[in-house]
């Protein structure tokens, strides 16, 4: 059984880090703490999608104002 283990880079370490915890703050900020040194880092939390400058995009409209959406 393989255990992955989340990490990211630590830039005042220069090395990778396991992500301890995380949390978003103001202004859709994500403060991610480090271990094992415990430093924070804060990236934001919002989601950016690439689009392909050829993509076919039209508009579709919600079927009701109370539609059930699924949130994570």
């Amino acid at each position: 059984m393989t255990i992955m283990t989340k990490t990211t880079f630590c830039e005042p370490c220069r090395a990778l880090r396991s992500i301890e915890d995380w949390h978003e703050t103001r202004d859709e900020i994500l403060s991610i703490v480090l271990g094992p040194c415990g430093h924070v880092v804060r990236r934001t939390a919002r989601l950016e999608w690439s689009v392909p400058s050829r993509a076919r995009l039209r508009l579709v409209r919600r079927a009701s104002d109370h539609e059930q959406v699924a949130m994570s």
